[in-house]
């Protein structure tokens, strides 16, 4: 049955972005990768109690219809040359508006993280859905979406905990205007496992974002990651409080 949802999952994903980059490249001219680089200091609680430098960064294109998105994170820490705190996370993604007004898209992505101090060796998901563009002005930006997804996870140490398993995807994005110039952000996302110890997985990111001149912002951010079938010996909840600077491109 795995891998009957494995190729399906991988059929999908060969099949639209075959698409999407055959249309992307018919638009070329029409957009330009903009993005950005962040740059702070992380202090986190739960697995890891530490205070860390992280660094981030995201590259975004439309053209037409299509949107393409890239992003990372990294947070790094060590104590008399000795690591002790690990982690990063990556996504890439595809999304095609279409219906009234372009209202609607459906997307392709495929997320991987890793947490040494949570026993995450690497956590791979692929996933494809459909999604609503609930509100699209700039001073307030509201996304909903739901896919599916097929989940690998393997740790470090503790490796009966190894799994592979089809999983949900629910996820929104809001960002509000306030203080003339500065604005508020919630980006959500939940993967509940369709097993009965698949666990489900929740991260959400707050943001405060506050320009400092047409290329520099200042941002406070918290993160929380969740997980209700942590490994054994973990903490389910883990916490971080981000200030940095952020420079856009």
């Amino acid at each position: 049955m795995h891998r009957m949802i494995k190729k399906i999952l991988g059929v999908c994903f060969f099949i639209f972005l075959s698409v999407g980059i055959l249309e992307g490249n018919a638009y070329a001219a029409e957009g330009q990768w903009i993005g950005n680089v962040f740059a702070g200091y992380d202090q986190s609680n739960g697995n890891t109690k530490k205070g860390a430098a992280t660094l981030s960064a995201q590259a975004e294109k439309k053209v037409g219809v299509n949107a393409f998105l890239l992003k990372g994170n990294t947070s790094y820490s060590s104590t008399n040359s000795k690591m002790d705190g690990q982690k990063w996370d990556a996504l890439g993604k595809y999304s095609y508006n279409f219906g009234h007004e372009n209202k609607w898209f459906n997307f392709y992505q495929i997320s991987a993280d890793h947490d040494r101090f949570s026993d995450i060796k690497y956590r791979l998901t692929p996933s494809i859905g459909i999604g609503y563009h609930i509100a699209a002005s700039d001073e307030w930006a509201w996304d909903a979406d739901a896919g599916l997804g097929y989940r690998i996870t393997r740790h470090n140490v503790n490796k009966a905990k190894d799994d592979e398993v089809l999983t949900g995807l629910l996820h929104t994005f809001m960002k509000k205007s306030i203080f003339e110039k500065s604005y508020l952000s919630e980006d959500l996302t939940v993967y509940p496992g369709f097993e009965s110890d698949a666990g489900v997985l929740v991260r959400s990111e707050t943001v405060f974002t506050n320009p400092l001149s047409a290329k520099m912002d200042l941002q406070l951010k918290y993160i929380v990651d969740h997980d209700t079938e942590a490994a054994e010996g973990k903490k389910k909840t883990d916490t971080r409080f981000i200030a940095g600077l952020k420079y856009n491109f």
